[in-house]
């Protein structure tokens, strides 16, 4: 561990914060512009989806090969040079002359961000004793929930208030502010030994993430699903790839070698892909068959997130001082609890608001008790020299994760309902009946996690002697 003193430890945590809120913020604070951005710049309904996909898929597929890239260079250059790269692409953004130059830049922030994410909990575990990791892991978490929380009500606000340039005015200071603390507060550079780059495996795994996840976000429309068979094809063959090089971008020996490493991120992608849909068919939900309005479907949708950001600090903290397994398999026992609840709601409507609030504290305690706990298992079980890699495949699960369980549920609207759109009085019944099927599919699939939480291996033995970091 880096002798810093507990100042400065204290101020990179701060920095490392203010960015963990800012990237799911860069993400979905746009949602709320799009109509006005279309606007401005001619652009159709469908092709303003791109200024979340074009985000997501650059961060998504720049996050493995960053981190050869953070090892290289340095976890703090790399933070300082995202930061500043980042900032610089959101205040250009502000000037965008045309939609294409926006996606440009969306696509820059999407990718340069890789660097920060990677390096933020990879700093974070370096900097911090074993002894305090769970509870500073439990903060970081707590402020992406922050984010994800206040991006969609922030977006609405300055969107109406100030244009959409206001969002990334917002942005721009702030990720600023965060490379600017590392810069001063954090006096050591980490490296690692680094391998020769490996060019065909980086473009293998580009092509097969830009595969499955582009074809799993459009499912509903034609050549998706060939889309994503092909994704996974390419996946298969990258894995097969990697296995076979003595230097691979991404090491799958993490995997195959590692069983507590490997359960705890196939229980954090399942965690994903089963609590993520609550947000998207719950939204939905409340303005169609519970005739809410925005705001007060919003209010009633804090709720979970609230839970997650009071609760995610303490689970962290506890994560410190008994075995992990015990508080992430408690927490998704209740994510199924709850999704199977929520699986029952049929066309209650506005009559179910106390049920649905009940289901969210539930959920809501679940994903807390399990996010924390499961991102330290996950960092604990790795060697320092392998903090990067294993930081990038938190955040790549994690996006993995969502888009399935966005999938889930535009496929069961597609076949059930027939429409993503606007949803009408003579829908309702079909809604409800696609909001039970995707709720018990995805309690089905946290159920699986529920089984890689518990049975997840032994520690390591850099996990049980490991002190320094």
């Amino acid at each position: 561990m880096s002798e810093l003193p507990a100042k400065n430890r204290n101020l990179v945590l701060a920095a490392t914060s203010i960015v963990a809120i800012m990237t799911p913020l860069l993400g979905t604070m746009i949602i709320l512009a799009m109509p006005l951005i279309g606007t401005e710049f001619s652009v159709s309904a469908r092709d303003l989806g791109w200024l979340s996909t074009a985000f997501i898929l650059a961060n998504a597929i720049c996050l493995v090969p960053a981190s050869w890239f953070v090892d290289k260079i340095g976890y703090k250059k790399s933070y300082i040079m995202g930061t500043a790269v980042v900032a610089i692409a959101c205040l250009l953004s502000i000037f965008a002359p045309n939609y294409g130059a926006l996606i440009a830049l969306r696509v820059i922030n999407g990718a340069v961000i890789s660097l920060v994410m990677i390096t933020s909990i990879a700093i974070l575990t370096r900097i911090f004793p074993k002894t305090k990791r769970g509870f500073v892991i439990g903060i970081n978490t707590t402020t992406v929930y922050v984010g994800l929380t206040l991006g969609p009500f922030l977006g609405g606000v300055l969107t109406d208030a100030f244009g959409w340039q206001s969002l990334f005015l917002l942005a721009a200071p702030l990720v600023a502010l965060s490379g600017i603390f590392i810069l001063i507060f954090l006096k050591t550079e980490f490296t690692e030994p680094v391998a020769k780059f490996d060019k065909l495996g980086t473009l293998l795994y580009a092509a097969a993430t830009f595969c499955l996840m582009y074809g799993i976000s459009t499912i509903t429309d034609k050549g998706s699903l060939i889309l994503a068979a092909i994704g996974l094809a390419l996946f298969i063959i990258f894995i097969i790839y990697e296995l076979r090089r003595e230097n691979p971008i991404l090491h799958i020996g993490l995997f195959t070698k590692n069983k507590r490493f490997a359960r705890s991120s196939y229980a954090a992608l399942l965690n994903y892909a089963s609590s993520y849909a609550v947000v998207y068919m719950l939204s939905l939900y409340l303005q169609s068959i519970g005739q809410l309005s925005a705001t007060e479907a919003g209010i009633i949708m804090l709720f979970q997130s609230l839970i997650q950001v009071i609760f995610t600090p303490i689970t962290g903290k506890l994560a410190d001082k008994i075995d992990p397994k015990y508080l992430a398999t408690a927490g998704m026992t209740l994510t199924i609890a709850g999704l199977v609840l929520l699986s029952g709601i049929g066309l209650s409507g506005a009559d179910a608001r106390g049920y649905i609030m009940v289901i969210q504290v539930l959920i809501g305690l679940g994903v807390a008790l399990f996010s924390a706990p499961n991102t330290t298992t996950i960092m604990n079980s790795v060697p320092k020299q392998e903090y990067s890699t294993a930081s990038g495949i938190i955040s790549v699960v994690r996006q993995y994760g969502m888009l399935i369980s966005i999938g889930i549920c535009m496929a069961a609207i597609s076949v059930f309902v027939g429409s993503t759109e606007l949803l009408n009085e003579s829908m309702y019944a079909d809604f409800a009946f696609a909001l039970k099927v995707s709720m018990l599919i995805c309690a089905g699939l946290a159920a699986v996690g529920l089984f890689f939480s518990w049975f997840r291996g032994k520690a390591p033995v850099q996990e049980s002697v490991e002190q320094e970091a």
